[in-house]
């Protein structure tokens, strides 16, 4: 009886422990910005995409669109929506609880925005240092052969 009683107890705290373990995988990736969002920004919540008058709330990871007289919630952009570049539109950064209520205010504000291709996102900026990176490592290796070369071409 002792043996059943110890077995039931250790598969137990097996089951246990890995589901603690599971839940703890699944709490680690809320609230990241996604690839296509403006680099430079420690804290968002949401997105306002001036080009067409879509908010992305960052922790769903949901848009929210005017739909006739209501705001809509879609994991996805509406289907008139998909030929947009969300690396390319411009996107501002809203912290507040539910922007969309001053939608008036924002198009007012940031409709000059709508056709701005100069913000750089979080993937464009990885890539360009990354790019930067590479040449400089190239331009020091290249600097230092060369001056390898000259040293060993030297008599002493």
């Amino acid at each position: 009886m002792k043996k059943v009683f110890f077995l039931f107890a250790l598969v137990a705290g097996l089951a246990t422990a890995q589901l603690a373990q599971a839940q703890v995988n699944v709490n680690i990736n809320i609230g990241s910005q996604p690839q296509w969002g403006p680099y430079g920004y420690n804290q968002a919540r949401y997105y306002y995409l001036p080009e067409i008058n879509v908010y992305y709330d960052i922790y769903n990871k949901t848009y929210v669109y005017q739909n006739r007289r209501s705001w809509v919630t879609t994991r996805t952009l509406p289907r008139q929506y998909r030929n947009v570049n969300l690396y390319n539109t411009y996107k501002v950064v809203l912290n507040s609880n539910t922007p969309w209520r001053n939608n008036s205010t924002h198009i007012r504000q940031y409709n000059r925005y709508g056709q701005d291709r100069t913000q750089v996102s979080i993937r464009d900026y990885a890539y360009r240092n990354n790019r930067r990176s590479e040449v400089t490592e190239r331009r020091n290796d290249r600097s230092r052969d060369y001056a390898n070369s000259r040293n060993n071409g030297r008599r002493r």
